[in-house]
């Protein structure tokens, strides 16, 4: 039997997943005009502290990734200079974030480059998709994986203690909340189906010229989508065998296993979603299968094993241009 108390106990964890984040994590700052290839005049790094080689010293925590405050940190700095590229080197972060990253890449027409002997990572591939114009050079990597919100040890700590409590309970709560999402005080916690609709449509605007749709199609897309929201379909889970097999391996194993088993609920979460769109996707225009395709690869690999895209899949799938490189 599910204690009562659950709900109210997971809401609370979940304000940390909503709040854990601080604010202008990235650094931005002014490419080495040493390193610039021919043709390039200016460029802005976007990148982690202290990794890949760059000698920061003092690094929080929070500046090693992608946060809360950097797409608009970043927007900032675009408005007060242009430059002729952007370059990434990150190992990702708040998902939520690279999208928003992304979206001010766009909004400012932004060529982007993963130079040579740097890794674009996970929520990073997602900033990278806003670019116009977007280039991986020799030597430099495309990492895409899973996103998973089970990686912070403040938060797995207090979801992981509610879990071995009450396994039963607390997986049935966390299915409907990664699948469905909910409204809490602190803002809406963001659920697979819907997070499955925005990563369509950026990369929906990402595989078009320019990253522009056909006039009116996307905000047509955008009610298409939503609309699927307005149903809700069965949480098949917690009636499988999957699901005792699950309780089971909690009581057993603890949290290891407790939390593999919120990843992959994760992952098929987000499946549930991307069939979803894949069941309007005659609806949905032009580049609406290749734009499935991305958001599919992404979500092919665990977030403990990320997958290298080779240049050929970059190419063919149209995460990145080939077009007149200006570093070559």
């Amino acid at each position: 039997m599910r204690s009562s108390s659950l709900p109210v106990v997971l809401a609370a964890v979940l304000v940390v997943l909503l709040c854990a984040s601080r604010a202008e994590a990235l650094k931005f700052d002014l490419v080495d005009p040493k390193l610039l290839p021919p043709g390039v005049k200016s460029a802005l790094w976007v990148r982690d502290c202290g990794k890949q080689g760059f000698e920061d010293s003092d690094c929080d925590e929070s500046e090693e990734s992608f946060y809360e405050g950097d797409a608009a940190k970043l927007a900032l700095v675009l408005t007060a200079r242009r430059y002729d590229e952007i370059w990434l080197a990150s190992g990702g972060g708040n998902l939520d974030e690279g999208i928003g990253i992304g979206d001010v890449l766009r909004r400012f027409q932004a060529t982007v480059r993963v130079p040579p002997g740097y890794r674009c990572v996970s929520s990073c591939t997602v900033a990278f998709l806003g670019g116009v114009f977007r280039y991986i050079d020799d030597k430099a990597t495309y990492e895409v994986h899973a996103a998973s919100r089970f990686l912070d040890e403040d938060v797995d700590g207090q979801s992981m203690k509610i879990l071995l409590k009450d396994p039963d309970g607390s997986l049935r709560e966390w299915a409907s909340l990664l699948l469905f999402g909910a409204n809490l005080k602190s803002g809406r916690f963001t659920g697979a189906r819907e997070l499955a609709q925005s990563l369509f449509l950026h990369c929906q605007r990402a595989v078009h010229p320019l990253g522009v749709l056909p006039a009116g199609l996307e905000n047509q897309n955008r009610q298409r989508l939503q609309n699927l929201l307005r149903s809700t379909p069965r949480l098949a889970y917690p009636e499988t065998r999957q699901f005792a097999d699950d309780v089971n391996r909690v009581r057993r194993e603890g949290v290891p296993a407790a939390q593999e088993i919120l990843m992959r609920i994760e992952r098929d979460s987000m499946q549930v979603g991307i069939e979803e769109i894949r069941g309007i996707l005659p609806s949905l225009g032009p580049r609406a299968a290749p734009a499935l395709r991305m958001l599919e690869t992404m979500y092919s690999s665990r977030i403990t094993g990320t997958a290298v895209l080779s240049r050929q899949t970059m190419v063919q799938m149209g995460y990145i241009t080939e077009l007149f490189d200006p570093g070559k």
